[in-house]
């Protein structure tokens, strides 16, 4: 492929992000920076400023081996203007991202609109340390609550782009990563956020008791497929709508995007999506690490595979924070009874004569069937009372009618 026909490639590319190459006020080709440089392409805001610089190599070249000349014209762009311009790498193929002077580039899946450079240039200039903030006491009042912000913020200062969350259930996450989102915008190191998880239940918790509690002045919203309002800083969506969704933002829509449940996120395609955005990404779990696949420890850049932050379920006990819990193994009438033909109803029956089973040689005995134990966890104590509850699940929804009577019998019986 010559030259010019990897210059039609990278011109659409272009145009599918807003540049025109045919708009010379927005785009500009093949202009002189120097003494001797020629730049590709000059990707302009609306009052002229240069605001990101493209160097374009052949289809068979590697993108990155524009890398010394595009950082000689940003040095050289920085000296006629008040802000250094961003830089892009292209082929025709790939498509690297040179945030600034100092940082290395890396992969993106397409050019940004005027719109996101602008934004990413405001970061740029007025971002401060996340650190040296004060956290929010009214968002978040525990030492490993803090301790994870720090962490996290800490990373994120130090250059870091992704972070990795595993605190056990019952501990706070919800609290723990808005207090993390307000420390964002505060420090304006982001302006606009995902927050995605696998559940409505979820999405619905992250905006109405997450966003609008404690961030209530940021304007929020809930991504839906058919419908996305692009004037808000603050954003919820099930993994599946962003599945379906995802390309109708731009890779730079997002600065920080948080992934409830994450150790299931890169089992299920998301990573696709994952991948097409260019922001801080922060996971959460209450999987405790020790279970966690390797594969989850890689997608967060986790080194020797040790989370940016760790509370698991013992030491939640130990701290007073959650209550222990037992475990209670119960047999279903079958599993003490076995199961006979002849004690079957006339509907279950009919169903296995319909089904050319002849329910009078159905005669399974105990011992023949496997042994289901419920697992009973302890919910968090409140602070006022030492007061315990338990999450029982059934395997089949029949199961579930069964319990709820056991249930109703025994809130009679103790009440």
């Amino acid at each position: 492929m010559t030259e010019a026909e990897t210059r039609k490639l990278i011109d659409a590319q272009l145009l599918s992000a807003g540049w025109s190459v045919n708009n010379r006020a927005h785009v500009s080709l093949e202009s002189k920076i120097g003494p001797s440089g020629i730049t590709d392409y000059r990707l302009h805001d609306a009052d002229g400023t240069i605001l990101a610089i493209i160097e374009a190599k052949k289809f068979s070249r590697a993108a990155r081996d524009g890398e010394p000349q595009l950082r000689d014209y940003i040095q050289a762009t920085t000296a006629t203007q008040p802000y250094p311009p961003f830089g892009f790498l292209a082929n025709g193929q790939e498509i690297h991202f040179v945030e600034s002077p100092g940082h290395a580039p890396r992969r993106v899946a397409g050019f940004f609109p005027a719109v996101d450079l602008i934004r990413l240039r405001h970061i740029r200039i007025e971002a401060i340390p996340m650190s040296s903030l004060p956290i929010r006491l009214d968002i978040v009042d525990r030492a490993y609550q803090h301790e994870a912000a720090r962490r996290t913020a800490e990373a994120f200062d130090i250059g870091r782009r992704h972070a990795l969350l595993v605190m056990a259930t019952g501990t706070g996450k919800t609290r723990t990563i808005m207090a993390l989102i307000d420390l964002c915008l505060r420090a304006n190191a982001a302006r606009r956020v995902l927050f995605v998880a696998d559940r409505d239940e979820l999405v619905k918790q992250a905006l109405d008791d997450g966003f609008k509690a404690f961030l209530p002045d940021e304007p929020s919203a809930r991504v839906l497929g058919y419908k996305i309002d692009p004037d808000k800083r603050l954003y919820v969506a099930t993994e599946q709508t962003m599945r379906d969704c995802y390309r109708k933002f731009s890779p730079s829509a997002f600065d920080l995007i948080i992934i409830d449940e994450a150790h299931r996120s890169i089992f299920n395609r998301f990573t696709e999506v994952i991948d097409y955005f260019d922001a801080r990404i922060i996971g959460l779990t209450a999987t405790p690490a020790q279970y966690l696949d390797r594969d989850s420890f890689r997608a967060f850049r986790c080194e020797a595979n040790v989370p940016t932050f760790l509370y698991p379920y013992e030491t939640a006990v130990t701290e007073g924070y959650l209550a222990d819990y037992t475990l209670y193994q119960a047999q279903t009438g079958f599993q003490r009874n076995g199961i006979r033909g002849l004690n079957l109803s006339d509907e279950h029956r009919q169903s296995l004569t319909a089904r050319g089973i002849d329910p009078d040689e159905i005669d399974y005995h105990a011992d023949d069937i496997g042994i289901v134990g419920f697992d009973c966890t302890s919910c968090r104590k409140p602070d006022s009372a030492r007061s315990h509850c338990s999450a029982v699940t059934a395997i089949t929804w029949t199961g579930r009618s069964r319990l709820d009577s056991m249930l109703d019998a025994a809130r009679r019986r103790f009440r």
